[in-house]
């Protein structure tokens, strides 16, 4: 854990962090001046020739420091609940902006339930550190040493218990905090993949039914859950033994301290008042001092989760800023020369790859399975960054183009839809606000989609469900075609657009969708008859390589 990366974390929320720290100062010292006043209050109870005025004055004082310290504990409480809360939704974005712009070789060498424990449960107990414990340690310190030195004033004699006790009590931590770490690793790595199979389970829910592995499914869940459960256990337990432990020990000593303290008075060595007040401190002490322990416990556990923040945020996003290049003066030319492709786990995905694709013309890219032609849509679309080669659209090094002006140009439609749980209308923006209905209505329209769509009771505004489940296979092909025709694209990439049809469906999609592809360079990766028949050419893939280029509609 680096101090300069925590202390980045906490910077934008500074004030309102020492707001809260400035507030619970205060409630420290009022919380030192309360036994002071409470033994000179409890030695004129005690004393019963003491005089009336007095002990009127000490209780309304007293009365007014609880008060006080009510209005600063509440006081505290209000601002640290609106700067945590502030605190947490800004990390959480600031997390979740990070995590989109980091490149899809990122997310495919890692577990999605790894980014959500991130994003929910862990980010959680990070913004509590942060704007919680953290902030409570010098008000806590304050406490522990303003007790600890107003008690030795009282009796320096008592003096020796301190070099003692400290030791003793930062042993106790050592031990316990060794495992704290590593349990707490442990524990999120266990937590992300029972999120990661939950996730799993609800994406593969009708295949599971289909297969009757319902029982299987749980069973696998069940069994994650159950390490899960005794790893919180464990922790729990280490917890449970440390407040204890440490509180056993304050106690003892301070039994220790008022028998010496008792021993004294009556020797007449210190007066009641003093005696009094003593007890208090000791009351006093033994509160931050067990939430020192727990501190320690609390700061082992959240060093884990912030050195996989760390860690997450410190990964080199893309460059995805906007360029001054209109999307619509391109013309669509399309060139690999000797374009090289391996991902991480060293697999060659493509070696050489080279083909040209003029302006408005229709190529198919057909292979089989693992030849490499998704790869090469994910490097012209700059997923992937080539190893060696480069790709080149209107004579411009995609290397050399931003990723936001190249991907506009693009109209993608992958093989798996990705729709979104919301109406038509916002699936066709796709989160694009300046877009107005009528080019909805146009792309629709373009996408053979508005027909369908305005049978629909609420045409435009008809709910889809998760991932579209509410409309049919050739609807969420449409829609899906709709959302990529939504910017005008120059370029247009359909990869197996008609996986779900049938053969009559796959037929009537191809004669539709042909008014669609005039005027624009169009990439279909295809191995079906009917759709290699939209083709000007056909490149066939093998290895990672074109190789052949035949020409088409035949």
């Amino acid at each position: 854990m680096t101090l300069r990366f925590l202390f980045g974390l906490m910077r934008p929320f500074w004030l309102g962090l020492l707001i809260v720290m400035c507030l619970m100062l205060l409630e420290s010292v009022a919380l030192l001046a309360l036994p002071a006043l409470g033994g000179r209050l409890g030695a004129i109870f005690l004393d019963q020739s003491a005089q009336p005025v007095r002990r009127e004055i000490l209780l309304t004082l007293v009365l007014g420091l609880l008060i006080a310290l009510a209005a600063l504990r509440m006081g505290s409480r209000f601002v640290y609940a609106a700067v945590s809360q502030s605190l947490l939704a800004k990390l959480r974005l600031r997390l979740m902006d990070h995590i989109q712009r980091l490149p899809i070789a990122f997310h495919q060498s890692g577990r999605r339930g790894d980014l959500i424990a991130l994003l929910t449960e862990e980010s959680a107990r990070l913004g509590t550190f942060i704007s919680e414990t953290l902030v409570s340690v010098p008000p806590m310190i304050l406490t522990a040493l303003g007790a600890t030195i107003l008690m030795m004033r009282i009796d320096l004699s008592l003096l020796w218990l301190v070099p003692v006790l400290v030791p003793l009590f930062f042993i106790v931590l050592r031990i316990v905090g060794r495992f704290m770490r590593r349990l707490g690793e442990q524990l999120q790595r266990e937590h992300a993949h029972a999120i990661a199979i939950a996730e799993e389970t609800l994406e593969m829910l009708p295949v599971i039914k289909s297969f009757n592995r319902e029982a299987q499914v749980r069973q696998r869940y069940a069994d994650q859950t159950e390490v899960v459960r005794r790893l919180e256990l464990r922790r729990e337990r280490l917890f449970g033994v440390l407040e204890p432990v440490i509180a056993l020990t304050v106690t003892v000593s301070a039994t220790l301290l008022l028998y010496l303290a008792g021993s004294r008075l009556s020797e007449g060595q210190i007066e009641t008042a003093e005696l009094v007040s003593l007890l208090l401190y000791v009351a006093v002490l033994v509160r931050p001092v067990g939430s020192l322990a727990l501190l320690y416990g609390q700061f082992r556990t959240a060093q884990g989760s912030l050195s996989r923040l760390q860690s997450v945020l410190g990964e080199s996003p893309e460059q995805v800023e906007q360029s001054d290049k209109d999307i619509h003066h391109l013309r669509g030319d399309i060139r690999f020369e000797g374009v090289s492709f391996s991902y991480p786990a060293n697999k060659t995905a493509v070696t050489g790859l080279s083909f040209h694709i003029r302006p408005g013309e229709v190529v198919a890219i057909t292979g089989d399975n693992g030849a490499g032609k998704s790869t090469a849509v994910g490097l012209l679309l700059g997923f992937f960054r080539p190893d060696a080669g480069r790709i080149v659209v209107d004579d411009v090094d995609t290397a050399n183009l931003s990723l936001s002006t190249l991907r506009r140009a693009v109209g993608y439609v992958p093989q798996t839809r990705h729709l979104m749980d919301g109406s038509i209308r916002d699936n066709i923006r796709f989160f694009d606000a300046e877009l107005s209905q009528a080019q909805i209505e146009r792309a629709a329209r373009i996408a053979q989609a508005h027909d369908f769509i305005s049978a629909l009771p609420k045409g435009y505004d008809t709910l889809i469900g998760d991932k579209g489940v509410r409309l049919s296979g050739g609807q969420q092909q449409r829609l899906a075609l709709a959302r990529a025709l939504v910017n005008d694209p120059p370029i247009l990439v359909l990869d197996e657009a008609t996986s779900m049809y049938d053969i009559e469906g796959e037929h009537a999609f191809v004669e539709e969708i042909t008014q669609v592809l005039q005027g624009r360079t169009v990439i279909l990766i295809t191995h079906r008859p009917a759709s290699l028949k939209l083709a000007d050419r056909i490149l066939r893939m093998a290895h990672g390589r074109v190789v052949s280029d035949e020409v088409g509609r035949a």
